[in-house]
């Protein structure tokens, strides 16, 4: 089974536009990416993400998204923290 990848000309990319990059986290059955797809009540995503810019060593953020649907009347919430480029690896092993 292959996900969806999407790749970008970045030379394509003007003004004031930002390239985000995401890295999803889950297990060998998919049960997170399973559960947004079908909309599991409190489905969750855990990523590491990060935002082009021009300098190097960028911030990273290690993030966990919560979904709640607007018609339950609870707001879905992302917790994050920051880690340096550097760190990322330690923190993953």
């Amino acid at each position: 089974q292959h996900l969806p990848v999407f790749q970008h000309d970045l030379d394509a990319l003007t003004g004031d536009s930002q390239l985000t990059n995401s890295v999803y986290f889950d297990n060998t059955q998919m049960e997170l990416y399973h559960g947004r797809l079908e909309k599991t009540p409190s489905a969750i995503a855990v990523r590491l993400r990060w935002y082009a810019t021009e300098f190097p060593g960028s911030l990273i953020f290690v993030e966990r998204k919560t979904h709640h649907d607007k018609w339950t009347g609870e707001m879905s919430v992302k917790e994050r923290f920051t880690l340096k480029e550097s760190q990322v690896m330690p923190f993953l092993r």
